[in-house]
């Protein structure tokens, strides 16, 4: 299930709203609560004048969190930041792949994605 730029919640006191959240199904659509990490595959921060935030402050929150597969996607420099293996001290892991590489979510392997595909047209 997606959603897009709704809450996401990660304990009492965070609930940010990631532009894009890959999500279990859930029959009443989270109407009855937002997802939590444990329901939550993949985030997406689309970033051009938030990267650094979203590469910081968001990435540490998320990663506290347990969410296993964080991406910002820079728009400017036409890059997508992929963090995976997520700590108390942030991140383990972080690539950055370049337009022209393809990509995965951990939970659908076999859903790969051009970078190229989530950027707008030169």
């Amino acid at each position: 299930m997606l959603r897009f730029q709704d809450p996401v919640r990660l304990n009492d006191y965070s609930e940010p709203e990631p532009d894009v959240a890959v999500v279990q199904p859930n029959k009443l659509f989270y109407e009855d609560h937002h997802p939590i990490p444990s329901e939550v595959f993949l985030l997406i921060e689309v970033s051009d004048a938030t990267l650094k935030f979203d590469r910081e402050v968001k990435a540490s929150a998320y990663a506290r969190s347990g969410i296993a597969d964080y991406w910002v996607l820079d728009v400017k420099a036409r890059k997508l930041h992929i963090y995976r293996v997520p700590g108390v001290d942030g991140y383990q892991s972080e690539a950055i792949l370049s337009e022209e590489l393809t990509i995965a979510p951990l939970a659908f392997p076999d859903c790969v994605i051009a970078v190229r595909e989530m950027l707008r047209s030169l």
